[in-house]
């Protein structure tokens, strides 16, 4: 893919519409040609403990559009193909394509699941070891229009890497989630976008988070006081690796 834009969301609290920012690298013919980003007042206001992930807070998108007001002015964004570092920025976009009644149909690769397929033996997947793996300028980490701007790197780089081994590419529910499970689990460590996107998913994916419902409630549980201390991402990481070790 030669022409594709890049995109990153931040979310202000649990609610998936909850968009407090957008990044986006537009590359053309595989260069970057543009890089920004837009603040966002979003749906339900901020939780204290998303706001202090990526530092966005009320006095910062007060007087911002909602994603809603904002989208005619960068609607062009959405009609390219679209490359993003998780499921979790699909998912943000989707909620406020129906939140706002937008009607968005686009394209949407997920970089992330492409790197664990080429990429099997690094020691996680993350965006930050891939940039160091490929060698790419140092960004910061939640700042969407740095986020962006690596991921379009990043996927510039994966389009050339080789796969190291021979992966299957037929889609299984159930393998999905089991890849979701492990890849929170790579770096031993579970951050806010990875614990929503694992939220959402089963919540988009009725069966499976029926067989798995202590998971679900489980999630459910520590995530609707908008709140996430270190204390209960630990507590997610356990319960994690129990339901890998029954997935074995």
């Amino acid at each position: 893919m030669k022409d594709f834009i890049a995109i990153d969301f931040e979310t202000a609290n649990p609610q998936r519409v909850s968009a407090c920012a957008l990044g986006y690298a537009k590359v053309s013919n595989c260069k970057v040609v543009e890089a920004s980003g837009y603040l966002i007042k979003p749906v339900g206001g901020h939780a204290a403990f998303q706001s202090k992930i990526h530092g966005i807070k009320d006095e910062h998108t007060f007087d911002k559009p909602y994603f809603g007001e904002l989208f005619p002015q960068i609607r062009d964004i959405f009609s390219y193909p679209l490359v993003a570092y998780s499921l979790f920025d699909k998912q943000v976009l989707n909620a406020l394509s129906e939140y706002f009644d937008l009607g968005l149909n686009f394209d949407y690769t997920d970089s992330s699941a492409i790197a664990k397929e080429k990429l099997p033996s690094l020691k996680d997947c993350k965006l930050k070891t891939l940039v160091k793996h490929f060698g790419l300028p140092v960004f910061k980490h939640h700042d969407a229009a740095e986020d962006a701007l690596a991921c379009a790197r990043v996927f510039l780089e994966l389009q050339n890497q080789e796969i190291e081994k021979t992966v299957s590419n037929s889609y299984d529910e159930f393998s999905e989630f089991k890849g979701i499970i492990k890849g929170i689990l790579a770096d031993e460590q579970v951050n806010y976008k990875e614990a929503y996107e694992l939220l959402y998913w089963l919540e988009d994916h009725a069966e499976t988070g029926k067989q798995n419902q202590g998971l679900y409630l489980k999630m459910k549980e520590i995530l609707d006081d908008d709140h996430l201390d270190s204390i209960e991402a630990t507590e997610i990481k356990m319960f994690l690796e129990n339901i890998v070790m029954g997935l074995k």
